[in-house]
């Protein structure tokens, strides 16, 4: 990694995650001279990276940031603006495909125990992929249902979870014990080893290929939010839950939901 880019990194407080979306970011700007950078230039740098809209704002804010810890609040690339685009509503799963999904796995081999804790832990908590890949099992109280995680932005936060979900982590570390695990909670069933993000992924691929969807770990997060309002949750109760520091994200995973309550005033239902 370039010496500058390391230092830069390093004098942030960001997430792993987000230092590695960084890195890769950084490193194209790195190679078109950010020094030389105009606002339209650096503009066309991100146009020829071919990002979607989300993608290409995070770009400008990293580089943004880059560019005014390299060169100074007064670089001229820093009045680069991009219009944020809401994109389309995402995956979430309903409570029958949610059912569905908790009822495939086999409870009884550790493989089927340990994909059932996780796959309702996720829905019950709203857990980020790499959240719930460090979750350690001393930070997991199952008999007060509650556990302590650290959460993107490197800060501790509590999560909740319910009974049955507690009972399939308790049956899920009858097995654990055998696999000689290190920490983590959840882990490879032949080495021990803890998960990646990666194979979290490609683990819950395949739930989704057994019961006819697309599925992937983040769809859980939004499912959490979805599922947790069309239950009743409050939206401060539901910020709380899902460790949000604001609304702006539950309204963009929900926002869905009120169109649905618009089908019993539709014109052609009233002639039905």
């Amino acid at each position: 990694m370039d010496i500058t880019l390391e230092n830069f990194l390093s004098s942030h407080p960001y997430a792993e995650e987000t230092k590695k979306t960084y890195t890769d970011i950084l490193r194209r700007l790195l190679l078109h001279e950010p020094q030389t950078l105009t606002a339209p230039t650096l503009l066309q740098f991100i146009a020829s990276q071919h990002w979607g809209n989300a993608r290409s704002c995070l770009a400008l804010a990293a580089s943004k940031k880059y560019i005014a810890w390299a060169y100074g609040q007064s670089h001229p690339a820093l009045s680069a603006r991009i219009k944020r685009i809401e994109g389309k509503p995402q995956r979430a799963l309903t409570s029958e495909t949610a059912n569905q999904l908790l009822a495939s796995f086999n409870s009884q081999t550790a493989k089927g125990s340990r994909d059932l804790s996780i796959a309702a832990l996720a829905l019950d908590t709203g857990l980020r992929e790499s959240e719930l890949c460090r979750l350690q099992q001393a930070d997991t109280d199952t008999e007060h249902r509650v556990l302590q995680i650290l959460v993107k932005g490197g800060q501790w936060k509590a999560a909740i979870f319910g009974e049955e979900t507690a009972a399939y982590i308790e049956r899920w570390k009858d097995f654990r014990k055998s696999i000689n695990p290190k920490g983590e909670l959840f882990c490879n069933i032949f080495t021990g080893n803890g998960l990646t993000p990666q194979g979290l992924q490609s683990i819950v691929k395949q739930w989704g290929r057994r019961i006819g969807i697309k599925l992937s770990p983040h769809d859980f997060r939004r499912s959490f939010a979805v599922l947790a309002t069309e239950a009743g949750a409050p939206e401060r109760v539901l910020m709380e839950g899902g460790r949000w520091s604001d609304a702006k994200m539950i309204q963009r995973y929900t926002r869905t939901l009120k169109l649905e309550a618009m089908r019993k005033y539709l014109p052609s239902h009233q002639n039905s």
